[in-house]
């Protein structure tokens, strides 16, 4: 397996377990239960999406001035935010699974987007998977 494989498989076996961990806190947060059941999902959703995030970064600096980038920074905060009010919790989650299937599917030309520099801005280096 070359390294190319490595990344990519590493990325992919990242979102699994991060959405295996969303599912967790979603339905800890849908079915009403105690935090203390659902908080350590909560945990592996943070961790596996800061580790996600790095991944990229590392692979392509560029893709923190990206919308993908930014996208995936709000997606944590609001993640981060769960717990905080209750009451949110529900509307919260709801906004980041459709911020996530909203950017995931969006084209290239809005994903790839810079921020700073005002145009696409794409890289050889970006991590697959």
């Amino acid at each position: 397996m070359n390294s190319i494989d490595i990344k990519r498989w590493s990325k992919i076996s990242m979102r699994t377990i991060h959405l295996l961990a969303v599912f967790g806190v979603g339905g800890g947060i849908l079915f009403g239960l105690d935090k203390e059941l659902w908080i350590d999902y909560w945990w592996l959703a943070l961790t596996s999406g800061v580790l996600m995030m790095l991944m990229d970064l590392l692979a392509n600096p560029l893709w923190i001035i990206q919308v993908r980038g930014f996208v995936v920074i709000l997606k944590l905060v609001l993640l981060a935010m769960l717990g905080w009010q209750p009451d949110w919790d529900s509307f919260l989650l709801f906004v980041i699974i459709i911020i996530s299937a909203v950017i995931s599917h969006a084209p290239g030309k809005l994903r790839y987007y810079s921020l700073y520099h005002r145009q696409v801005m794409n890289s050889d280096n970006d991590s697959k998977g």
